[in-house]
């Protein structure tokens, strides 16, 4: 199938950060999106191959009164796992889907905030880092791509 002239080649700044959870819905600007990668690994001894998510770092602008925060927290400190099931979309400037990913079953491994500077007056960053069991790719119609076998 030929790209899409409108979509192709995609543009990495225009995206959108959907949690399923509606006490997130305010959490949804994100400067970036790190770690949509997955690995096959075999395993030497018995040969057993092994299937590798990355994890996933969220970057936005430091947000203290934010729910995902709380979440985060939560599972940080008092190790409560509430996994969450998010959408990263990449969009168009028409702001139509151009592909997304389904992250499944999310939990926070990591946060925290950049370096505090007394000489600089920049926004002040905070990093989400995300475990997740799988994520699976979505097409601009919203069909997925290959749907994992969950059986």
């Amino acid at each position: 199938m030929m790209p899409d002239d409108k979509t192709y080649p995609p543009l990495n700044m225009h995206f959108k950060v959907q949690f399923d959870s509606k006490k997130f819905k305010l959490d949804y600007r994100f400067q970036s999106v790190q770690g949509l990668q997955v690995r096959i690994s075999k395993n030497e001894h018995n040969r057993e191959k092994h299937t590798k998510f990355e994890n996933i770092i969220l970057k936005r602008a430091y947000q203290p009164n934010s729910k995902l925060i709380e979440w985060c927290m939560d599972a940080i400190n008092n190790h409560k796992k509430q996994p969450q099931n998010l959408t990263i979309k990449l969009l168009n400037a028409k702001e139509k889907l151009v592909s997304a990913w389904k992250i499944e079953q999310a939990l926070p491994v990591g946060w925290g905030v950049e370096e505090l500077h007394a000489q600089d007056t920049k926004i002040l960053i905070e990093c989400i880092e995300l475990e997740y069991k799988y994520f699976q790719v979505v097409d601009s119609k919203g069909t997925i791509i290959a749907p994992v076998d969950t059986e």
